[in-house]
């Protein structure tokens, strides 16, 4: 039962065969004349270009944030209302625009556009590397109709002042590659390779050179039809390639990456600690006697046997007790003397030395102490 009643319900009219409604001209004759004072704008890269942020900055770029109106028509194209005939044109004189490092293309309000509506934008390109002998307007025209349609050629040859390069305005289409050289020979013999720089260009697809989009999201890259997996590892090793290439000798420190030097496919070998020597383990710790167990191949340490020893006698005021079982050796201090070599204090001498007399090493700490913070010499309180 419900399934024929889905089937009534899909094979109504709904409304399709009622008679047509006509909305008269009088009606939408303020919307088409607010129309023709308005740009159609598309921004070439829409993946990071967000079209709501395009729309509210825009203006503020332009200096027309309070006579511009500009609205989202759909996923691809904006819209900016002006409110005279100057704002519009001032806009398109200054010619490409660019938000986030990506070009936006416009293109003025048209009733009925074509199906190539805003498919094309205007750059301005310098023509370098011309030999002199051969630069004419003629010249400048035949090898600028190479890369497009020529819109404008900023070039004069009784009024221009300087030559090093020429600017020419070409129409391109928005999924064009751009070249950035061509070689042309001359009837005479002569080979030249001329350089194109565009103006406004901050970023491009390293790959097919388009302005649509990045390299990460290039169609033609072989490794966008492999796996996640795989695309990520072709994209490092990719990604390092073209940073060799692409790095500049005098300012190699300001491209490194993340992806400039990708992990190793393999992780390194590892190599076995060396075994412990035996010989350098016994010359480096020849007063130290090892207590623990002998894992380092019974490694025999030759420990000093002196030829007298002695009990350590507990000081006035130590806590400590000597053990009455260990014989503990004396700590003998060796003091050295500016100029002189240390002396030995040898293990027979008396043990009842006498002590040094502090007051004198008093007087020299509390010298030195003047001297190195200056002021008066305050003398010793008399006891």
């Amino acid at each position: 039962m419900a399934e024929e009643l889905w089937d009534e319900i899909q094979n109504m009219d709904l409304g399709r065969a009622d008679p047509e409604i006509f909305i008269p001209q009088s009606v939408y004759a303020e919307a088409i004349t607010r129309n023709r004072l308005s740009l159609i704008a598309r921004p070439l890269n829409p993946t990071v270009q967000n079209l709501h942020t395009v729309v509210s900055s825009l203006p503020r770029v332009w200096g027309l944030a309070s006579r511009t109106h500009g609205r989202v028509l759909d996923g691809t194209f904006l819209q900016f209302l002006f409110q005279s005939e100057v704002d519009l044109l001032s806009v398109q004189r200054r010619e490409p625009w660019v938000f986030n490092n990506w070009f936006v293309a416009f293109q003025r309000w048209e009733d009925f556009p074509d199906l190539n509506f805003l498919t094309t934008i205007d750059l301005w390109v310098q023509i370098r590397g011309i030999p002199l002998a051969y630069v004419s307007n003629a010249t400048v025209r035949y090898i600028a109709e190479r890369l497009g349609k020529i819109v404008e050629v900023d070039f004069n040859e009784a009024t221009s002042t300087q030559i090093a390069f020429i600017r020419v305005r070409i129409r391109f289409g928005v999924t064009d590659s751009l070249r950035f050289f061509r070689r042309f020979s001359f009837r005479a013999g002569e080979s030249v390779l001329i350089r194109f720089q565009y103006e406004r260009l901050r970023r491009l697809c390293s790959i097919c050179f388009r302005m649509t989009h990045a390299r990460i999201h290039c169609p033609f890259l072989p490794s966008n039809r492999v796996a996640p997996a795989v695309f990520h590892r072709n994209d490092q090793v990719r990604g390092a390639e073209m940073d060799v290439l692409n790095r500049s000798n005098l300012n190699s420190q300001s491209q490194n990456s993340d992806r400039s030097f990708p992990e190793p496919m393999t992780p390194p070998p590892r190599v076995n600690a060396p075994p412990p020597n035996a010989e350098e383990l016994a010359a480096a710790s020849p007063y130290f006697q090892y207590s623990g167990p002998r894992n380092f191949h019974q490694v025999e340490v030759p420990i000093p046997q002196y030829e007298s020893t002695r009990r350590m006698q507990s000081d006035i005021g130590s806590s400590v007790t000597p053990s009455s079982d260990s014989e503990v050796t004396i700590k003998i201090k060796k003091k050295f003397e500016l100029g002189e070599s240390s002396r030995k204090v040898d293990i027979g001498e008396s043990s009842k030395r006498q002590r040094p007399d502090l007051s004198n090493d008093m007087d020299k700490k509390q010298k030195q102490k003047v001297q190195d913070y200056g002021g008066i010499q305050i003398p010793p309180k008399k006891r």
